[in-house]
């Protein structure tokens, strides 16, 4: 906490009748450089009671990457992302805890943990990186370059001279803002990670980074799972699979078992500890995909790929369901008993932006 206070993240509490508490706790990130401990600040009741949803335009992951058939690309990121955008005066309040000599402070900086945050960041990055959507004409990016923005990740793609030049705009912008970059920056690259994937454009192909890959061969079996590691583990399969273009096709009925227990969780009927209980069939087949995850073949961007999915359906006594899996991985899952239709995304329920 002497650090923080040292670099102006806490200061003394104000006057003003705290209004809302932090939970302060660290996580350790493996970034390439190493292990990293990140300081998080969860506004557990402000989370609560804010009615305020927050928007991230983040895209399914197909989106992210034709790219890899651009001559090179650039990625930046802001360094200690959260901690750069200063949180006004009159809300500071809603964020304090107390230190551990019983001092009483508040946050002057937007707390990693606030829902609202990583769309307040998403915002903040587009802007320096020139995204049409945030900024005036004159100041965006070119049309020779693709812009694409995670959060706090910038990435610039295009001709190795055109993505250089606009990453030195970017990099002004950023100063202009006073805004850091961090180290790990990739300038014209051919190859690098982003979003959990091994870009490689000089043969326009793609595949899970190593990280990704440890983490899939680190989950317990699937005859062994809880409810929530199932959730966890199924969204990482499905991620996955959109990215080495894995035909879903063949795993149907696992992910269906795997919607049939999160239909029960979400009636009420088991809970996120619940054992999955998944049917040796569906397991089966969850390791087959597994082992297509693991072996992490590389996958070809073509140019022109023709435009496929399929959608499989089945009733019973208790109402109908279908699953529609277009190529680009986005599995939708439909559902009702007569009586009320459901339609959602095959995605956890509650999305993971960190």
């Amino acid at each position: 906490m002497r650090m923080l206070r040292k670099a102006g993240i806490i200061e003394d509490a104000s006057s003003t009748i705290t209004g809302g508490w932090i939970i302060p706790f660290s996580v350790v990130e493996e970034k390439t450089t190493g292990l990293r401990r990140r300081w998080i600040a969860w506004p557990r009741d402000k989370n609560r009671d804010d009615p305020y949803g927050a928007n991230v335009p983040l895209l399914h992951i197909s989106h992210y990457l034709p790219p890899v058939m651009a001559e090179a690309a650039s990625c930046l990121d802001l360094k200690a992302s959260f901690f750069q955008v200063s949180l006004p005066r009159e809300t500071r309040h809603l964020f304090r805890c107390r230190v551990e000599d019983g001092t009483l402070v508040e946050l002057t900086r937007l707390p990693m943990g606030y829902k609202a945050g990583p769309e307040i960041l998403q915002i903040i990055t587009s802007a320096i990186a020139g995204m049409t959507t945030v900024v005036h004409p004159l100041w965006a990016a070119p049309p020779m370059v693709r812009i694409d923005v995670w959060i706090d990740n910038i990435r610039i793609a295009g001709s190795k001279s055109d993505v250089t030049l606009w990453e030195a705009q970017v990099l002004r912008n950023a100063d202009s803002r006073h805004a850091s970059l961090g180290e790990e920056r990739e300038s014209g690259a051919t190859q690098y990670t982003l979003l959990g994937v091994q870009f490689d454009h000089t043969h326009r192909a793609v595949s899970l980074s190593d990280k990704f890959v440890r983490s899939v061969r680190a989950m317990p079996a699937l005859n062994f799972l809880t409810i929530a590691e199932m959730e966890v583990m199924a969204s990482r399969f499905l991620y996955a699979a959109a990215i080495l273009g894995t035909r879903l096709c063949q795993y149907y009925f696992f992910i269906k078992a795997v919607r049939r227990r999160l239909s029960a969780l979400n009636r009420g009927i088991v809970l996120e500890t619940s054992p999955a209980n998944l049917p040796p069939s569906a397991v089966g087949l969850g390791e087959r995909l597994r082992h297509t995850i693991e072996n992490n073949r590389k996958r070809i961007i073509k140019p022109t790929e023709r435009a496929s999915a399929a959608i499989i359906t089945d009733a019973s006594l208790h109402g109908w369901g279908a699953v529609f899996i277009p190529d680009s991985g986005d599995v939708k899952i439909a559902g009702g008993n007569g009586r009320r239709n459901l339609f959602l995304s095959c995605r956890p329920r509650h999305e993971r932006y960190a």
